[in-house]
């Protein structure tokens, strides 16, 4: 289916400390910026708030969905919650893309770098599980070999961020999935009525920013060979 880091002591107490613990407690002493990868921001895994991002997506119509909009003008389109949803841009050839938004203080922001919403069924009747096996089983099988991200760097603020490929979600359980019927143009499987779906990719739950001007830089190939470079001005009010 085809859709579309002082001084020399305190750097080696970091260090030392760092190379005592867990992989991914190293990972979340480096990033202050992020929340834990396993943590539930506001009682939801990140994975939950992954779904919701899609589910944001997709509720959009296609006319001002932010996902589309390449320059920042329609990033607060349904946006709520204590969540801000940055959307990824969408981008097929390889360049470097910017999009500016403002955000309201206090809002943990939550970025896609690259991910797969997976949703049944589709035009294709071919498309579905085969005998004795789940749905769920299917769509994450089914979402696995698509295009993702093979190399990737992030930083905010000229700050990298440490392992960034280890932020990779799989929902640990089908989630309904509702499209506006506009979104077919995007994705044909849209329906227009709740679907069964998975999420599958990579997403950042970044910790409530500072009143003023933040940026976010994410360069990143894919597994086509795709080499983009995206640059998230954000203004935080």
């Amino acid at each position: 289916m085809n859709k579309t880091l002082c001084t020399l002591l305190i750097a080696c107490s970091v260090i030392g400390a760092a190379n005592a613990a867990e992989p991914s407690a190293v990972d979340d002493w480096f990033n202050p910026m992020l929340y834990p990868k396993d943590s539930r921001p506001f009682g939801k895994s990140i994975t939950s708030w992954a779904e919701l991002n899609w589910q944001w997506i997709y509720g959009q119509p296609f006319e001002h969905n932010p996902y589309i909009d390449p320059t920042g003008a329609d990033c607060a389109v349904g946006q709520g919650g204590p969540v801000w949803q940055l959307a990824p841009i969408a981008a097929m050839t390889s360049g470097t893309y910017t999009r500016t938004c403002t955000v309201p203080r206090d809002k943990a922001i939550l970025l896609q770098i690259g991910s797969i919403a997976d949703d049944w069924p589709c035009p294709d009747p071919a498309f579905g599980p085969k005998p004795g096996q789940s749905m769920y089983d299917f769509l994450v099988a089914d979402a696995l070999p698509y295009n993702m991200v093979t190399e990737l760097d992030l930083k905010l603020d000229g700050r990298p961020i440490f392992n960034p490929k280890r932020y990779i979600y799989t929902s640990e359980n089908l989630f309904a999935l509702k499209g506006d019927p506009s979104e077919a143009q995007f994705d044909p499987c849209i329906t227009g009525a709740y679907q069964p779906s998975v999420v599958y990719g990579y997403f950042m739950m970044f910790r409530p920013m500072s009143p003023g001007r933040h940026t976010i830089v994410r360069h990143n190939h894919d597994s086509n060979g795709t080499d983009l470079t995206f640059i998230y001005r954000l203004t935080i009010q």
